[in-house]
């Protein structure tokens, strides 16, 4: 191999590489997440109880209309989440959505697609999540 197609090789390599890795972790912020849609949850945190139809509905449409900007999979977190809503599909697939609230800085929304699986997460203001959460949920901060 002469030298210029090693140079060239070399030059690929080093321009492929970040904008792969760069793809990788921006890919999943671009497009649309399409969230199964749930038949049936309850609430676990921070009481335990079964949703109505009408709340896991209010769900539905809240995360139909909140596809985009959910980051890659596999976030984590040391906290416990103050609302824990674990909905269900029709062919019995979990969704679980837990919520992180703080003061002075917008809460977090948490999704997993399986127990104890990895998260992707969003920051919402808390006025945005009030559809969300149903009666019971809104602790204090």
């Amino acid at each position: 191999m002469r030298r210029e197609q090693k140079l060239l090789l070399v030059f690929g390599a080093l321009v492929l590489i970040p904008v792969g890795i760069i793809w990788f972790v921006a890919w999943p912020l671009l497009h649309a997440w399409k969230f199964p849609q749930m038949t049936a949850g309850q609430m676990s945190v921070p009481i335990s109880r079964d949703l109505s139809a009408e709340e896991v509905q209010k769900v539905n449409l809240w995360l139909q209309s909140h596809e985009t900007a959910w980051g890659p999979s596999g976030e984590k977190t040391d906290l416990a989440p103050k609302v824990v809503l674990e909905m269900a599909t029709a062919q019995g697939e979990p969704v679980i959505i837990s919520i992180w609230k703080y003061k002075k800085q917008d809460d977090i929304v948490g999704i997993q697609l399986a127990k104890n699986g990895p998260y992707r997460m969003n920051a919402f203001p808390d006025a945005q999540l009030m559809a969300l959460q149903p009666a019971g949920a809104q602790p204090g901060k």
